[in-house]
């Protein structure tokens, strides 16, 4: 990263840390630095690996990140100690957030890892490294680093495109922030190289094809450019987009719907990330009472736990709502003895959601179309078919479909502010709440960084 006050956090990210992930790889070393690992094919599947295990990280994917959206939405309340969380339940953040601090430095710190990747994999000579494994370990860091710029963008907007690797404090210096539209115009240049060699790869060798959910592959690109597009108002290939992941059948809704969240790495999933007791996340513990292990730092939002609870409405999504006593909870994430819960980064109940809805905008409707995709997300949930013919009607049901279907994933805080629904549902009226604070221990700390930098209102 840049010039950050946490530059040994940085330093160290140009080594290659990471912590074991059984399920990727056996018995993974815990460091590498990077001038020794990124020689051989060995060292570079290990840092690509270990590139998955910080974006697993509980300040990412782990817990945070998804945490600081549900909390900023109606899905979740929050009713703990940690002040650092109700500022986001209350739509009242600092730009001193310590939360805010650690996921924008953990996203930076999968942007790092991926740029190792980036810039020296190409130059290794290792016979072992072949040429469609040298394509696909590219293929994956470039993917890693579109989602983490993506993740920027929607929540803090513009952010310093940082695109080769830091390894000391002159690395990245004269990097100013760039505006959010060019954000995410480096989110989709990621996107189209990883579709490239993930292309080459499936078109020049037999067999090669998606083959675990664990891992980013052509599906899970096709499924991250579809939410793009959708995120850009370009209808026309967010549905493409979306009908590539859906045609190619290689993730399907799973029936019944329980299987979806007591299963792990189900067909439903085309990217999750899989945790184990020794690297968990922190998601149960959040979400549950103390009776099941947990310290109950938020409850569901009443509305959202009353919809789920409604068997005309939530229907078998019912499950995702526990009781003790007089506590209502959220038990998504219901593995806190072994941590093991998955991340959903992609579902292909989201592909058909996302389909919906960009049939429904883009020039020439396809309301049948897109009453179709919303009902077979109905259906599996074992929910009555809807007969809507009209286009408000029908995004106001793709709306509420995503909050329930994707609930507690981390989505509904960016779909009401993409959708100019924040203030109807949330009664948030002043825009500038819609973007988190660039951290302001970071901002004072980067000489490329101003007080015109922060976002407004902060």
């Amino acid at each position: 990263m840049k010039t950050f006050s946490s530059y040994k956090t940085f330093v160290l990210a140009a080594a290659v840390l990471f912590s074991s992930c059984d399920l990727l790889e056996p018995d993974p070393a815990t460091e590498v630095l990077s001038s020794t690992a990124l020689v051989d094919a060995r060292g570079a599947q290990a840092a690509l690996l270990g590139t998955y295990s910080e974006l697993q990280s509980n300040n990412y994917y782990g817990l945070d990140y998804p945490a600081l959206s549900y909390l900023s939405s109606d899905e979740a309340e929050s009713i703990g100690s940690y002040d650092f969380y109700r500022q986001f339940d209350r739509n009242a953040i600092q730009s001193e957030n310590s939360s805010i601090l650690s996921t924008w430095r953990q996203i930076y710190r999968v942007i790092n890892l991926a740029n190792n990747l980036i810039g020296k994999v190409p130059a290794i000579q290792d016979a072992a490294l072949t040429d469609n494994l040298r394509k696909t370990t590219l293929a994956e860091a470039h993917f890693l680093r579109g989602l983490a710029y993506f993740d920027i963008a929607r929540a803090w907007g513009g952010a310093q495109l940082v695109l080769t690797p830091t390894e000391s404090k002159l690395d990245g210096q004269g990097i100013g922030r760039s505006t959010k539209a060019e954000t995410y115009a480096q989110v989709l240049a990621d996107l189209n190289q990883a579709e490239q060699l993930f292309t080459e790869v499936e078109n020049g060798a037999v067999g090669a094809s998606y083959t675990t959910p664990a891992r980013a592959s052509l599906l899970a690109v096709w499924a991250l450019k579809a939410r793009f597009y959708l995120y850009q108002e370009n209808w026309t290939e967010a549905e493409n987009y979306a009908t590539k992941v859906i045609d190619a059948r290689k993730a399907q809704l799973v029936s019944p719907y329980e299987q979806t969240i007591q299963g792990l790495l189900t067909p439903e999933s085309i990217l999750e990330l899989a945790y184990t007791t020794a690297n968990g996340n922190s998601h149960a513990y959040y979400w549950l009472p103390s009776v099941s292990g947990g310290r109950l730092e938020w409850v569901p939002g009443q509305t959202i736990a009353a919809e789920l609870r409604n068997p005309a409405v939530g229907g078998a999504r019912s499950l995702l709502i526990g009781t003790s006593g007089t506590i209502v909870y959220g038990k998504k994430y219901f593995r806190n003895g072994t941590s093991d819960d998955p991340a959903y980064l992609l579902r292909i109940s989201e592909q058909y959601l996302i389909r919906a809805e960009a049939r429904v905008k883009k020039a020439a409707p396809n309301l049948v179309g897109a009453l179709a995709d919303v009902n077979a997300i109905r259906e599996r949930a074992r929910v009555e078919k809807l007969t809507l013919q009209d286009a408000p009607g029908l995004l106001l049901a793709i709306e509420q479909e995503r909050k329930l279907e994707l609930a507690f994933e981390g989505h509904r805080w960016f779909d009401l502010i993409r959708t100019d629904r924040a203030q109807a549902v949330l009664g948030i009226s002043d825009p500038n709440k819609f973007l988190y604070p660039i951290p302001n221990a970071d901002i004072v700390a980067d000489p490329d960084l101003g007080p015109e930098d922060q976002n407004p209102g902060y």
